[in-house]
């Protein structure tokens, strides 16, 4: 199915679906974030002038595949996810609600079993304005942290730094932490979802539309004591003492007492994830080489 618009300051654009490829190809090239996770692209709808494709609406799984049941009963493939959006500025703005718009028809046709597609705004760049312009109802939002690395400008969220099962990144960026290079900041999450079955009512409390902002709060951060605890088990497993110092020190500045510190590092040397991190990756000698080479590097 595809679907023609007219309009008087853009002329006659036409709305169809477009290959996984070629969606992933002009979102990472053009896409502020620049980023494709592996969930995205199960429905791929661009914009075309002229027989060129000036834009792209990228919906895929939620990326929390579980949060489905609190907006419906009817399943998870009933909410489908707007995860990425991007036009030519050749078109401009107003093309975004015309691609939204057009995008819904299409999915509603080839698609009837999604009733829901939700969206967020991220904070950093406003509100979502987009999302009442295009009717989207609204939900409310969320504050997530992000860091900043203050040498390379990388901005990741808070993820990496608590993944203790990917410990090559998880001990890597917490020695940027260690080292006051990562600026800790949260940004609200606003939480959008348009209906596509009018008959189907969301389970969620819609709120009003929020007033124009930019949601970033910046803040003073501090990483949990059974984390620092846990990271000095797994610096001092790997002989990085320096670091294990800075996570002991860190710690002992809050709790004062040390019998305090070595009771929680011994109930964090039972942690799953700890023992998780011996038995697996520290019994390979590459894996521990790997990770001591990451971190000595400049």
């Amino acid at each position: 199915m595809e679907v023609t618009k007219v309009s008087k300051n853009l002329g006659t654009l036409t709305i169809k679906e477009v290959e996984y490829n070629i969606a992933k190809d002009i979102i990472v090239k053009n896409h502020y974030s620049k980023k494709w996770n592996t969930s995205f692209g199960k429905v791929n709808i661009g914009i075309f002038k002229d027989n060129k494709l000036l834009g792209v609406a990228v919906f895929g799984n939620l990326m929390n595949p579980n949060s489905h049941s609190k907006i419906t009963d009817l399943g998870r493939s009933s909410v489908i996810e707007l995860n990425r959006l991007w036009i030519d500025d050749e078109l401009g703005h107003n093309a975004e609600t015309i691609l939204l718009g057009a995008s819904f028809k299409i999915i509603k046709h080839s698609y009837p079993h999604i009733k829901f597609v939700q969206s967020f705004a991220d904070g950093r760049l406003g509100c979502g304005t987009i999302y009442k312009a295009s009717n989207f109802k609204y939900y409310g939002y969320s504050k997530s942290l992000f860091f900043e690395d203050v040498e390379t400008g990388e901005v990741f969220h808070k993820v990496p730094l608590e993944n203790t099962k990917r410990p090559q990144g998880f001990l890597v960026k917490n020695k940027r932490y260690l080292e006051g290079k990562l600026k800790p900041f949260y940004v609200k999450t606003y939480r959008y979802i348009y209906p596509l079955d009018k008959k189907e009512k969301c389970k969620l409390e819609e709120k009003e539309y929020p007033k124009y902002e930019k949601g970033i709060v910046e803040t003073v951060f501090k990483h949990p004591n059974s984390l620092l605890c846990r990271l000095y088990i797994m610096y001092n497993l790997i002989g990085e003492y320096k670091l294990r110092d800075k996570c002991f020190n860190e710690v002992i500045d809050e709790l004062k007492e040390k019998d305090k510190i070595v009771n929680i590092i011994g109930k964090q040397k039972e942690n799953e994830s700890v023992k998780w991190f011996k038995k697996e990756y520290l019994s390979n000698d590459k894996n521990k080489e790997k990770i001591i080479n990451m971190l000595t590097q400049k």
